[in-house]
């Protein structure tokens, strides 16, 4: 049986001497593995279907639960990806989270899409990497059942003081008081946080948010996952170092 669906390259191995097997995110299948032949010939038409990254209409025959790629039409490859170690580093780094998040044969309408615009962010060479990774990354966490809370600014009426800590339990801001089980976190972190999820902000709190904030999603990922997150953890440190 044959299946038509959109989906996007999130990791692509080499198997045996031609082939290879994708790890493909669908918004209707999941997150599924395809094996497709020959495509590591050099004349391969659909050698592009096998890129990471790769956005496409897949055409998948379907066998005792299996699936082999048998067709594609290109939607966008994000080619320009590859030119730039750090995006390249981000984007693998999305694609990581949706491997690790994703259930298989379970589809995330919510973060096919933004998964889709985080790859178009990043691969505009004017946008900083690090907002459009840690937007999704809070999408990723919300579709999950993982949703951070970052009310706290609402609760206090803005008055947050100096220091806060983040509570690996509730994945809530909070003072030392409230918080059961966490680290302290920089003011910095709450509010690039708030400013990547859409909320109010303040603009003068933002310095060194950025990294901040990736290190502390990276460790509520791995608390809520038991994943280690290897690209996000390269990316960091790439990013760290620009």
């Amino acid at each position: 049986m044959d299946v038509k669906t959109e989906a996007i390259v999130l990791q692509s191995i080499d198997y045996k001497d031609n082939d290879k097997l994708l790890t493909l995110f669908s918004p209707s299948l999941g997150k599924i593995t395809a094996g497709i032949r020959g495509v590591k010939k050099p004349k391969a038409k659909l050698a592009f279907s096998a890129q990471p990254f790769c956005f496409a209409e897949y055409v998948l025959a379907e066998k005792g639960g299996r699936y082999t790629v048998t067709g594609a039409y290109l939607h966008e490859s994000f080619f320009e990806l590859r030119y730039d170690l750090l995006r390249f580093y981000a984007a693998c780094a999305a694609a990581e989270v949706c491997r690790c998040i994703l259930p298989e044969d379970a589809g995330y309408d919510g973060l096919f899409i933004g998964l889709i615009e985080c790859l178009k962010a990043l691969s505009l060479a004017e946008e900083d990497v690090a907002e459009p990774l840690i937007a999704f990354m809070l999408i990723a966490l919300r579709e999950s059942g993982y949703p951070l809370d970052l009310g706290y600014y609402e609760e206090c009426d803005g008055d947050i003081g100096e220091q806060l800590w983040f509570d690996f339990a509730d994945g809530r801001f909070a003072t030392a008081e409230r918080c059961s089980r966490g680290e302290r976190a920089s003011v910095s972190t709450y509010y690039t946080l708030r400013k990547c999820e859409g909320l109010a902000y303040e603009e003068d709190k933002l310095s060194g948010g950025k990294k901040r904030a990736l290190r502390l999603l990276k460790a509520f990922l791995t608390d809520k996952t038991d994943e280690q997150f290897d690209n996000l953890g390269e990316l960091i440190r790439l990013y760290e170092e620009n």
